[in-house]
């Protein structure tokens, strides 16, 4: 499991059901670069909803996020702000920080900090994650590594 910090919501009396659970391991697992783990939490069939065009959108791109992460984000730790759960859905709003440790959008290695929001909506088939969309602010993230610059 990750060491990354995790918050959890502030009203406690209410423990996390069985796909919260899942959601927030999945996460985990995913920013610590943890691929068998993170496959273990997904439906064969899986599907990833992705905001880039071309990217892998089957259980290749569980592989491919991680990768990513792990190449390009060093030291990846997540926070989980909230978690809301309607039916087979459950979603989570998180903050990630890392250092940018690896080129990243053709941006060399800078060695800084970063930290990016972002909302995973999961969809849930029995106790698996059968598909899943990220949103994430990408152009704050491309700023803080000097590839955008920030506006005033």
């Amino acid at each position: 499991m990750s060491q990354g910090h995790e918050v959890r919501h502030p009203d406690t009396r209410y423990p996390d059901s069985p796909h919260q659970i899942v959601a927030r391991r999945a996460l985990h697992a995913l920013a610590a670069g943890e691929i068998t783990e993170l496959e273990s939490y997904v439906t064969p069939g899986y599907v990833f909803r992705s905001q880039l065009a071309g990217k892998p959108a089957g259980r290749a791109a569980l592989r491919d996020r991680a990768m990513l992460l792990a190449t390009t984000l060093h030291g990846a730790r997540l926070a989980i702000e909230l978690v809301l759960e309607d039916g087979d859905y459950v979603v989570c709003r998180w903050t990630g920080r890392a250092v940018h440790g690896g080129d990243l959008v053709g941006v060399p290695a800078t060695g800084r900090p970063v930290q990016v929001a972002g909302i995973t909506i999961f969809r849930f088939e029995g106790d698996l994650v059968a598909e899943e969309w990220t949103e994430f602010d990408g152009l704050a993230l491309l700023a803080q590594i000097g590839a955008r610059r920030e506006h005033p």
